[in-house]
C-alpha cells in the first residue's frame, strides 16, 4: 500500500516526534508499504525514504501552518497515496496520530505554568487560534478513520474535546530503545560521575527537557532545599528563560548543587551517572524520556499529568506527584524515591522492557493493515 506520512518538520537527527516519525516510516517500509514523507520543513534526508517538501515557505507562520494543514494530505493523495497518516494537525488524513494532545487542552493547562493573563494572551494569538481551528476540523473530518493517541490521557482528551467516537480512538504507546538505554555498571557510573565533577557517594538526580516551565523545573528547584540528602540536580535541555532558573537556584542557596548542562545528545551517558530522574510536568501527553530513564534502571518521579504515568510499575506509583505546583509534595516524594531508589532498578528496567519499539511497530502495522481493501 502507498502511504503518505505527514509531518510539519522532518529531521532525521532530531528527537521526540522526529524520531517517532522515522521509526514509523521504517516499520511500515519493512512491512512492505511504499512510504513517502510530506513535510513543510526538511532538515535532511533518510535514504531510501522519499521526502517531499510541500509548497514554498511563507513569511507568516500562521498562514504557513494553515496552508500545510490542508495542502499536504491533498498533495499526498494526488501523488497516489492510498492511505494518509499524519503526525501533524492536518485536514483530510485517514489516520491522525496525536503525540501532543489536544491543543485546546494544552492552552487551558498553560494557566498552571504561565499564569492566567499570559495564558489568556496565548489563546488570543492567531497562531494558537489557527491550531485549534485545524485540529477541530481534522478530528471532525469525514476522511478520518482512526485517531492514534500516545496515551490514554490523550485518548480521553480527544474523545472529550472533539466528540470523537471512542471506537475510532486507539492508544498506541511509544517504544524505548533498550540497547541505547541500559543500567550502568559500577565502573560506568563512577566514570561518568567524574566527568560531571560530582562528589563520590552524593545522590544525583537528572531532569531532561526543553521548555522548563511546562516540565515543572521551577517547583522542582523550589523543592530542593527541603531534600535532606543534599543531592545534585543535573538539568539537560534548553529554554529561552534558562538564566531565570539559574538565578532561582542561586537565590534558593542551591546553586552549587545544580548543574545546567544545556542541550545534549548523549542523554544515555547522563543517565549512567545519576541515581534517579525527576520531571514533574504540568502537561505531558506521554514523556519518552521517562521510559528512557526507566530503561536505564532509574527510579522516576513524574506528575499525574504525564501520560507515561500509566505505564509505571507499582513500585513507582508512590512517586507520582498529584500537584506539580507543590514544591512540598515534590520534596516529600523525591526524598522517598532517593531513599528506596537502589532497590528499584530491576523493576523499572522490566517495565521499560515491556514496551520495546518492536511492540509499537506491531501495533501500528495492525492499525494500517486493517485499512487494506
Amino acid at each position: 500500500m502507498r502511504v503518505g506520512l505527514i509531518a510539519r518538520r522532518f529531521d532525521p537527527s532530531g528527537g521526540g516526534t522526529e524520531r517517532d516519525l522515522i521509526v514509523t516510516a521504517q516499520c511500515l517500509a519493512e512491512a512492505g508499504h511504499d512510504v513517502t514523507v510530506y513535510t513543510s520543513e526538511a532538515r535532511g534526508t533518510a535514504r531510501p525514504l522519499p521526502v517531499v517538501q510541500v509548497g514554498s515557505r511563507w513569511p507568516i507562520s500562521t498562514l504557513q501552518l494553515m496552508r500545510f494543514a490542508w495542502e499536504a494530505p491533498a498533495q499526498a493523495r494526488r501523488e497516489g497515496a492510498e492511505l494518509v497518516l499524519s503526525f501533524a494537525r492536518a485536514v483530510g488524513a485517514d489516520i491522525l496520530r496525536s503525540g501532543g494532545g489536544a491543543h485546546s487542552a494544552y492552552l487551558r493547562a498553560a494557566r498552571r505554568w504561565r499564569g492566567e493573563w499570559a495564558a489568556a494572551a496565548m489563546r488570543l494569538r492567531p497562531y494558537h487560534r489557527a491550531q485549534m481551528i485545524i485540529e477541530r476540523t481534522a478530528f471532525k473530518s469525514q476522511s478520518l478513520r482512526r485517531a492514534i493517541a500516545v496515551s490514554n490521557l490523550v485518548r480521553t482528551q480527544l474523545i472529550e474535546e472533539f466528540g470523537l467516537d471512542p471506537a475510532k480512538a486507539v492508544t498506541l504507546y511509544n517504544g524505548v530503545d533498550l540497547e541505547r538505554f541500559h543500567p550502568s555498571s559500577a565502573a560506568e557510573r563512577e566514570r561518568f560521575r567524574q566527568m560531571f565533577e560530582l562528589e563520590t557517594g552524593a545522590p544525583v538526580v537528572a531532569f531532561v527537557g526543553n521548555g522548563f516551565a511546562r516540565k515543572g523545573l521551577g517547583p522542582l528547584l523550589e523543592a530542593w532545599p527541603a531534600i535532606k540528602s543534599n543531592p545534585y540536580l543535573l538539568v539537560a535541555g534548553t529554554d529561552r528563560s534558562a538564566l531565570r532558573y539559574i538565578r532561582l537556584a542561586h537565590r534558593l542557596g542551591i546553586g552549587s548543587r545544580v548543574r545546567f548542562l544545556g542541550a545534549t545528545g548523549q542523554i544515555e551517558q547522563l543517565f549512567l551517572a545519576v541515581d534517579a530522574f525527576a520531571m514533574p510536568s504540568f502537561f505531558e501527553p506521554f514523556g519518552n524520556v521517562v521510559m528512557e530513564a526507566m530503561a536505564a534502571g532509574l527510579g522516576v518521579l513524574v506528575s499525574a499529568q504525564s501520560g507515561v504515568a500509566e505505564l509505571l510499575p507499582a513500585a513507582m506509583r508512590p512517586f507520582v506527584v498529584k500537584d506539580p505546583a507543590s514544591s512540598a509534595e515534590i520534596a516529600e516524594r523525591l526524598t522517598a524515591l532517593l531513599q528506596t531508589n537502589h532497590q528499584s532498578g530491576a523493576v523499572v528496567r522490566a517495565a521499560a522492557e515491556a514496551h520495546p519499539w518492536s511492540g509499537y511497530s506491531t501495533g501500528l502495522r495492525e492499525i494500517v493493515e486493517s485499512f487494506k481493501s
